[in-house]
């Protein structure tokens, strides 16, 4: 609460009786409600052309992911089947091929082998490249049994 100031009350009194009867020019005074009424009307009615808005948006969209899928290199053929052969030996058969063709749900397994396993599959192996690994895949059955090998160069 603020405190009382006697002298200042009679003078605050006749400035306000003084303000009371002063009025705005009339050009001012109609600026000022034709500004009030604008705004009025800009709240109550919705924008004449924000209906154009979200198709512009979806329209711009589109264009860019068109060209941004044009700009793409176009993917590689995959290979035949024949080149793919051509490019790897075939599979040495570790079982009879009785028994790799029984098994329906076999696959291949990329695997990293010691150079040694040639040798124990009678391929000759250099001794100074013994410990050198190798890239491999084997045809493995679900329950890991090893149907058939090729190494990969």
């Amino acid at each position: 609460m603020t405190a009382p100031h006697p002298e200042l009350d009679p003078r605050f009194a006749a400035l306000r009786d003084a303000a009371a009867q002063w009025t705005p020019p009339a050009s001012i005074d109609a600026a000022v409600a034709a500004a009030a009424a604008r705004r009025q009307r800009r709240m109550t009615s919705p924008a004449p052309r924000a209906w154009i808005v979200a198709p512009l948006a979806l329209a711009a969209s589109i264009a860019l992911i068109a060209f941004i899928v044009r700009s793409l290199a176009p993917l590689a053929p995959e290979p035949a089947p024949a080149a793919a052969a051509a490019k790897h030996p075939m599979f040495t058969p570790v079982v009879p091929m009785t028994a790799i063709a029984d098994t329906p749900d076999a696959y291949v397994v990329a695997a990293r082998v010691p150079r040694m396993t040639f040798a124990q599959f009678g391929v000759p192996v250099d001794p100074a490249r013994a410990d050198v690994p190798v890239d491999a895949e084997l045809l493995v059955r679900r329950d890991g049994a090893l149907l058939a090998y090729r190494f990969v160069n």
